[in-house]
């Protein structure tokens, strides 16, 4: 009865892990595995392993006809840099919640065409390298939140033509640059809430002419400038609460956007100056902004 419910119980299955046949599945989550076990079939397409305790990843344990693999929430401080080479197959990685990750070489997921999610939340990272992401041209969903990042250099997603969500929340970004999104033009949904942003170029947006979510709640914005939300066309969700705006004159041509912009905003409290501490920029007039040059 149990195989022919799709339970597999043949010696091929690894210890403690439990196998299935339809489609070829290995669990072997919750085993406080420190590494990852030996025996798993040849053709597992999907592989469970999450909330072990597994420190390191080296090829030759896995599948290479994976579809799935998750590794989350385990120990994971290397993965030697071939150990998905040739894994042609894969859509989903999950390698989240590795704390003590803390840095990936710049070829750990070249070759993986066919990945649609890759999850690398909480994982400890300070920086990514250059060409982390080169060739992964189907990936559509990106994980890289709550990580200790403080910089996205130029062109770091400029392969990911089809990803439509970029989560980077809860991470240490400071600043924007003109080229950090360059190359995502199917990208629907961008979160960048919860970091220590303080500047965004006028053009940093310029390549996101499909994203319809821009969070940019709890930063240290004092301004952003209207051009720079201009080239967001389909833009439909804005959420800018919780900076430190400046509701002088270097604010107008953010107010003045916000005037024009149809879509759903947050509040956007001023902080200064003394007279519009507490007050709403969305809600200010033109007479507010007396002797500021048309922006």
């Amino acid at each position: 009865m149990l195989v022919l419910c799709g339970l597999d119980l043949s010696w091929s299955c690894p210890h403690h892990c439990i196998c299935y046949t339809a489609p070829s599945t290995i669990s072997c989550q919750a085993h406080n595995f420190l590494v990852v076990p030996e025996g798993i079939p040849p053709n597992s397409e999907r592989i469970f392993l999450q909330n072990n305790k597994i420190h390191r990843l080296h090829p030759g344990r896995f599948s290479s006809e994976t579809v799935v693999l998750w590794i989350y929430s385990n120990n994971i401080t290397y993965i030697e840099p071939s150990t998905f080479h040739g894994f042609t197959l894969l859509e989903d990685l999950d390698l989240g919640d590795n704390r003590h990750l803390h840095s990936l070489a710049e070829d750990t997921f070249h070759g993986l065409t066919r990945l649609n999610a890759l999850h690398l939340y909480r994982c400890g990272l300070s920086s990514l390298p250059n060409n982390i992401f080169q060739g992964l041209r189907n990936l559509q969903y990106l994980y890289l939140q709550e990580n200790h990042l403080k910089f996205l250099q130029d062109d770091i997603f400029i392969d990911l033509h089809n990803l439509s969500h970029l989560f980077l929340h809860g991470n240490r970004l400071w600043s924007i640059n003109q080229n950090a999104f360059r190359g995502l033009q199917a990208l629907d949904r961008l979160l960048l809430h919860q970091n220590q942003i303080e500047w965004v170029d006028r053009l940093a947006f310029h390549d996101l002419k499909r994203l319809t979510t821009l969070y940019l709640f709890n930063n240290s914005l004092i301004q952003l400038s209207g051009q720079c939300l201009d080239m967001l066309p389909a833009l439909e969700y804005l959420r800018l609460n919780d900076n430190p705006w400046s509701c002088d004159c270097k604010a107008l041509s953010l107010w003045e956007w916000l005037k024009r912009f149809r879509g759903s905003t947050s509040s956007v409290g001023c902080q200064a100056p003394v007279n519009m501490v507490g007050k709403d920029l969305k809600e200010l007039r033109k007479e507010d902004f007396p002797n500021c040059s048309p922006s």
